[in-house]
């Protein structure tokens, strides 16, 4: 326990952990790393374990790319309807979606559409997953492997995307990417390891390199497709309110004023998507046309139908764009009803597996980075006012989302891995806890738990991992048991 009157959590926070490598150089540091690897292997079983399981994890997206990449870009691999939501433009006027249209524009004369797509959806898809990775792999050492095993494969975390490849090249993959950003910002801005430097210092690289993200990047996500701003903008929002009010001395209600005016442009840009109404069934027709004439969609594709009347041949995507939000919840609500036993189970079991992991991951990171004395009640209290900061609310702010289109597993997929990328991303909760932690001698516990139900628990959602499936939607019937060999032979339909 401190006995200065001066000492204040905030100016610790700011202040850079002392370097783990002792202050050796870069040289000498890679030089003890490669004599040493095995050596340390050895003597960490753990370390080695979790090594092996995100290695697996990397082998498992390269096993899908080399399955998929193929059928997508030269065949029919992709969803229909995902494919065409990528190339709605401003041909017809400015309506919502149409940015990545335009972007498929400058392209079209030299590259296909399903190639384009295709090699933008899974490039996309291969920097979140990898990132996330990276994120987990810097906690190889420390993480025990149930842990590290349920958040490599958890059905509710990026396995999703493997486990049903309709939700590959859907436009919520931009979003996760933003947040793997903005967590490299915060790294960037606040290093574990570094010496020297000023909280200042620290402020001014967080704003000027958040400046980008927010003028430009978080507009542009929200012009491909609306519903991201609901789904990535209020955890953007709650990380830089961490982030001033770890920087900066003027209070958390200042530090919200700033990060609300921050985020101001993707509001506007909402604002002005809204405001644009909702395009006529005569705009979709001319989009539609379009395509035709490029050879993009079969013949046949575009007839309205009288009015009044069934029978549109429109691609999918583009029909849901004509409804308005009373039609589009109406919709959902038929739908999801029929089904509403099966999400009842499912969203909560694989909501509190997630829990449990990102509890126990969290506690393991404060406790073997925290520079002083480790408080285990300090950082149990964090935990829980972690999990509301970054998944309650963002999933409350999510909810009209949930309202108006039925993609129940996509969008709390979302959640999910937006979730697990700020627990694995190590400154940030370390940062924080520094500011939120009491002051008194710490407790050495290795974990929450007992060890007996923390092994109860880790195996029993390990196994879950395996034979749950989070569907992407479901209409007919909701199918949420099934057999882990039914993702190597690339079997899982959604129903």
């Amino acid at each position: 326990m401190r006995s200065s009157k001066n000492y204040s959590p905030r100016e610790e926070a700011q202040k850079p952990l002392p370097p783990r490598s002792g202050g050796q150089t870069k040289s000498t540091a890679r030089s003890e790393v490669a004599g040493g690897f095995f050596r340390l292997l050895t003597a960490n079983p753990r370390g080695a374990v979790n090594l092996v399981l995100l290695a697996g994890y990397c082998a498992a997206w390269l096993y899908e790319l080399a399955y998929w990449f193929p059928k997508d870009a030269y065949g029919n691999g992709l969803n229909y309807w995902a494919f065409t939501d990528w190339l709605i433009d401003y041909s017809q006027g400015f309506i919502r979606r149409g940015l990545s249209g335009e972007l498929w524009n400058l392209f079209s004369s030299k590259v296909p559409a399903v190639a384009f797509v295709a090699v933008l959806s899974w490039g996309l898809m291969l920097i979140a997953a990898f990132g996330y990775a990276r994120l987990l792999a810097r906690s190889w050492k420390t993480m025990h492997p149930l842990t590290m095993f349920g958040l490599l494969f958890l059905p509710s975390l990026f396995v999703f995307y493997q486990h049903d490849h309709n939700a590959i090249a859907r436009k919520e993959v931009l979003g996760t990417v933003t947040v793997l950003l903005h967590l490299l910002i915060v790294e960037k801005s606040l290093p574990l390891g570094s010496t020297g430097g000023s909280a200042g210092g620290s402020l001014r690289r967080y704003v000027s390199w958040l400046i980008p993200l927010n003028l430009i990047v978080l507009p542009a996500v929200i012009l491909v497709h609306e519903a991201n701003f609901l789904l990535f903008v209020p955890l953007h929002g709650m990380i830089t309110l961490s982030m001033l009010s770890i920087l900066t001395p003027r209070g958390r209600v200042k530090a919200a004023l700033w990060s609300a005016l921050l985020y101001l442009p993707a509001a506007l840009t909402l604002a002005g998507v809204y405001l644009s109404g909702t395009p006529s069934n005569e705009t979709l027709l001319g989009i539609c046309e379009k395509w035709l004439a490029a050879g993009v969609v079969r013949e046949g594709s575009c007839v309205l139908p009288p009015e009044q009347l069934s029978g549109s041949t429109l691609p999918a995507s583009l029909i849901p764009m004509a409804w308005t939000l009373k039609q589009a919840a109406a919709y959902t609500r038929m739908i999801v009803l029929t089904n509403l036993a099966a999400w009842l189970v499912i969203l909560p079991v694989l909501g509190a597996c997630l829990w449990y992991l990102t509890r126990q991951a969290l506690y393991m990171t404060l406790r073997s980075r925290a520079a002083d004395g480790f408080s285990a009640l300090a950082a149990k209290r964090f935990g829980k006012r972690f999990f509301v900061l970054y998944f309650l609310f963002p999933l409350a702010c999510a909810l009209p989302v949930y309202f108006t289109a039925y993609d129940y597993g996509r969008w709390f997929t979302v959640t999910c891995v937006n979730f697990a990328m700020v627990v694995a991303s190590l400154n940030l909760p370390v940062r924080e806890f520094v500011v939120f932690k009491s002051e008194g001698a710490g407790e050495t516990r290795e974990h929450l738990d007992s060890p007996a139900v923390f092994l109860g628990v880790s195996i029993l959602i390990c196994v879950l991992a395996l034979v749950l499936w989070l569907p992407h939607y479901c209409i007919f019937r909701c199918d949420i048991v099934r057999s882990p060999l039914e993702y190597f032979a690339h079997t899982f339909v959604v129903n």
